[in-house]
């Protein structure tokens, strides 16, 4: 018999009284980005120009002022919705709503500005477009719809990434196959930290999947801040805490009265013993609205296995030295 015990926990009480309104890094590769062009109606830049990124969720802003040549970036964005609303003197205020930010893209943007006055405004609900012209890797998320509602052998997200075109998941293998790559030369990366052991090749931590937000597997021509892989990255993105209380819970159970019978074991009807139970949840929530945010996750297992061996043992014959 086998029996163990494996718990996670996203984020103890202590760690979560000292979390403040702390910024992603520009250089996390966990994140996402908005990059764009202010223009006024001539198609001409408009420098200067205030542009205001707001996580619909949580309300956190970041802030920062088109070029010369009109263009903006605004790196380190956590994956979410956004509302983007730019502001220049002589100008209507644009704002545009449901600006969706994805792990490891960049969103790019065109603001076209019209002219009057700052007591009038324009706003435009709508998603960015999907043609992207400023990288040429390729990959593809796998959002939270999919990872908590697809099934999972054991609950490991990794598994998923055989949605991914260019993915192979090889038989009797945890990790897969990313463009023909060796299995154990990804390079695997949480909220932008590798949980990679280089030797011997393996994964030293998988989240609970009810706290991952997505992730996304970058399979071809990956950006330059990406490195350590020779078949390509799983950029995976954990959630957060938001102005909303939220939460859940599950319990998954396996049982042998479930299992059928191996062919090779014994005619007697009885199973070996295959017990398994996956129970956790996660909570979500401000501890103050628009500033200091929470999130907690915990997994636990319970297992017992009982294991069918298939061994050949010599005759009677044999052992006398008779193999007629």
């Amino acid at each position: 018999m086998v029996r163990g015990v494996r718990w996670t926990c996203g984020l103890v009480v202590a760690a979560m009284l000292l979390v403040a309104r702390a910024m992603p890094a520009a250089a996390q590769v966990g994140a996402g980005a908005l990059a764009g062009l202010v223009s006024d109606p001539s198609g001409h830049a408009v420098a200067g120009a205030l542009i205001i990124v707001t996580l619909t969720s949580n309300g956190q802003t970041r802030t920062t002022v088109s070029a010369s040549d009109g263009g903006f970036v605004v790196p380190g964005l956590v994956p979410g919705t956004y509302t983007v609303r730019v502001e220049s003197n002589g100008f209507r205020p644009l704002s545009r709503d449901g600006v969706t930010v994805a792990t490891g893209e960049t969103v790019a943007l065109g603001l076209g500005l019209t002219v009057g006055g700052v007591s009038e405004a324009i706003s435009v609900t709508a998603d960015a477009r999907l043609l992207r012209s400023n990288s040429a890797s390729l990959g593809q998320v796998v959002d939270n719809e999919k990872i908590v509602a697809l099934p999972l052998n054991g609950r490991t997200f990794v598994l998923l990434a055989g949605l991914v075109p260019g993915v192979a998941l090889p038989p009797n293998s945890l990790l897969p196959r990313i463009n023909g790559g060796r299995p154990r030369t990804n390079e695997y990366l949480f909220d932008g930290i590798t949980v990679l052991q280089p030797e011997p090749g393996q994964v030293a931590f998988f989240p609970n999947v009810d706290a991952i937000q997505e992730f996304k597997v970058e399979t071809n021509s990956p950006p330059a801040e990406f490195g350590r892989f020779n078949g390509g990255v799983v950029n995976l993105t954990t959630k957060a805490g938001s102005n909303t209380l939220h939460g859940s819970g599950f319990e998954f159970v396996r049982n042998e009265s479930l299992n059928a019978r191996n062919y090779f074991a014994s005619t007697v009807p009885t199973r070996p013993t295959f017990r398994r139970q996956q129970f956790g949840g996660v909570l979500g929530g401000a501890l103050r609205k628009d500033r200091t945010f929470f999130f907690l996750d915990y997994q636990g297992q319970r297992q017992t296995i009982g294991r069918t061996a298939i061994s050949t043992v010599p005759t009677l014959l044999q052992r006398q030295g008779i193999f007629t």
